[in-house]
């Protein structure tokens, strides 16, 4: 049977379903509450999309192409960062704080 490679789109799509359910799970342990918790998730899910969409653009489903984009995790902890960087007044400054240090931890292993 020939394995049919797997989309760009679902791989950055499946990468964000991870990610996203692991940052929830740790905002969640350290009781931030459900609204804030989902309110964060929506606003990282939309950066996330448009950035995703930018490099489908330029990549279409062409792997060798995607050597200059960004990884799935460094797109997400791109977002986490945008989110930190724009004025949501929403966003406690706990949460805050919580997030930054849940980025500040990936980014100290990621490869650039």
């Amino acid at each position: 049977m020939t394995r049919v490679p797997k989309s760009i789109k679902n791989h950055y799509v499946d990468s964000f379903l991870i990610n996203s359910e692991n940052l929830k799970s740790f905002l969640s342990s350290h009781e931030i509450s459900n609204t804030e918790l989902e309110d964060v998730s929506f606003t990282i899910s939309k950066l996330y999309n448009q950035k995703m969409e930018a490099i489908l653009e330029s990549c279409g489903n062409d792997w060798a192409r995607l050597d200059s984009a960004s990884s799935p995790l460094i797109l997400f902890v791109q977002c986490i960062d945008e989110l930190l960087s724009e004025d949501h007044s929403n966003i406690s400054s706990r949460c805050r704080f919580i997030l930054n240090s849940f980025s500040k931890t990936l980014e100290s292993w990621m490869i650039w």
